[in-house]
């Protein structure tokens, strides 16, 4: 279980206690009610794909501003909150919220258990076969120098 709310954009995960919808935006709070920083997300037709992952609670969100791509990523604690967080953006981007597979959930697992260890995450895009090594656990491919396996946690030599 999760012990923090995690919003994640360009790569960096900012913790939040609550979320609200002004108008077509989502606003993500900290523990004081104010904006987290980047915390302020337009759901308007910049929002072109939404992915969700009820076992992990995980709703991501794919956006294409003007040619510039993101790609976010909401977990929350709490299932009502999950719950509740999907429907309002869901609505307010006037989009449908896909359910994804075993796979994505077991991916977004090893994530949220990462960042609440406090492990520094990274993503990384697809790559040549020759910049990474094979996990000898599972045959996970992982971009080199990965000190664990990014699917399994097991060390990496």
């Amino acid at each position: 279980m999760l012990r923090n709310n995690y919003l994640i954009i360009n790569k960096k995960a900012r913790v939040f206690s609550g979320m609200k919808i002004a108008g077509r935006t989502a606003v993500f709070l900290n523990d004081r009610g104010r904006p987290i920083d980047f915390g302020v997300l337009p759901l308007d037709d910049s929002v072109y794909a939404m992915m969700s992952c009820g076992e992990v609670k995980l709703l991501m969100m794919v956006t294409d501003r003007q040619g510039v791509h993101d790609v976010i990523a909401v977990f929350w604690k709490e299932e009502t909150d999950y719950e509740e967080g999907c429907r309002k953006i869901g609505s307010t981007a006037g989009g449908k919220i896909y359910r994804q597979d075993l796979k994505i959930n077991s991916y977004a697992w090893s994530i949220a258990e990462k960042l609440d260890a406090g492990v520094r995450i990274r993503v990384t895009d697809a790559v040549d076969e020759a910049d990474m090594s094979v996990c000898p656990e599972c045959g996970m491919l992982n971009p080199k120098g990965t000190p664990y396996c990014l699917e399994c946690g097991s060390e990496l030599e």
